[in-house]
């Protein structure tokens, strides 16, 4: 969602966002985010992976294995008290967060509980859509108008993790706008 209100996130350093080939393939082949996304696929020139030299380096294997042992030995949740329910692609973008020193972006719960639980000191943290932003319109690299007004709404439609309260305060104040998403 938020490759369409800021198709330029992942070309333009000062964005400062990264992916990785998992979560474009993700993207751009799986049918459930094809069916969810329909615009995805015209976005694909867009999203810009980083080097698989940058991913396949020993640190980031190191922490991929160390992510799939722990899932596959069954890490409960100290939250909820149930077990951590990572994909593939999930223990990939821990790995490479970890291992490279990013913050994430999701709104995934439980992969967000799974790194600040089991990876406390090497977990730079997460930024929530919204935060990114805030942050986006504060240092003025984006300017908010009504298409992206009717993108964010669009939000709540496709069933988007809620934002924080704080976030949606923020989002008020900077745009002058009332935030229309869940």
């Amino acid at each position: 969602m938020l490759l369409r209100i800021v198709p330029q996130m992942f070309e333009d350093e000062r964005f400062e966002c990264i992916t990785i080939r998992e979560v474009y393939d993700e993207l751009t082949q799986t049918t459930k985010f094809k069916t969810k996304y329909p615009w995805a696929g015209s976005m694909r020139n867009k999203l810009k992976s980083l080097p698989t030299g940058k991913t396949g380096i020993s640190e980031v294997k190191d922490y991929h294995e160390a992510i799939k042992a722990l899932s596959e030995n069954g890490t409960i949740d100290q939250k909820t008290d149930r077990l951590f329910d990572l994909s593939r692609v999930d223990m990939r973008v821990m790995a490479c967060a970890l291992a490279l020193g990013h913050r994430v972006t999701s709104g995934d719960g439980g992969l967000v509980r799974f790194l600040e639980q089991e990876f406390p000191d090497e977990f730079k943290g997460n930024i929530t859509p919204l935060g990114l932003i805030n942050n986006w319109l504060e240092k003025k690299l984006i300017t908010w108008d009504d298409e992206k007004q009717k993108q964010m709404a669009e939000w709540n439609d496709n069933e988007e993790h809620a934002q924080p309260k704080s976030e949606i305060s923020r989002f008020n104040k900077l745009t002058g706008r009332r935030y229309p998403g869940p």
